[in-house]
């Protein structure tokens, strides 16, 4: 596995991109965007999520600052896609860490 030095730069962009993956609702709009398969426009996203226009709009601008959503303007609306593999490598991860964890838990009940 080869690894990169962590400067301080280094260090700040990868906190924001935990930063981003800590918030509910940036992780509602990951998980929509992963689950559609393509591209969504951000009334597409309000829908799937149930977040207001203002609330997705900030989480989405967010996303795509810290580089885990790209965005494609496509005549009057922009789309936006969660930039692969990064975005579903970590929700994998994570996800799967998570149910084991549950998974564990429920085993040591039984």
């Amino acid at each position: 596995m080869m690894t990169t030095p962590l400067n301080d730069q280094i260090i700040d962009e990868v906190s924001q991109i935990f930063g981003a993956l800590g918030d509910v609702s940036r992780l509602k709009i990951l998980r929509a965007l992963l689950d559609a398969g393509e591209p969504l426009s951000q009334g597409a996203v309000m829908e799937r999520t149930g977040l207001s226009q203002a609330n997705t709009s900030k989480h989405l601008a967010f996303m795509v600052r810290v580089g885990l959503v790209g965005r494609e303007p496509r005549g009057n609306l922009v789309y936006f896609m969660p930039v692969a593999p990064l975005a579903e490598n970590v929700c994998t991860m994570v996800c799967g860490h998570v149910t084991a964890r549950i998974h564990s838990a429920y085993q040591s009940l039984a």
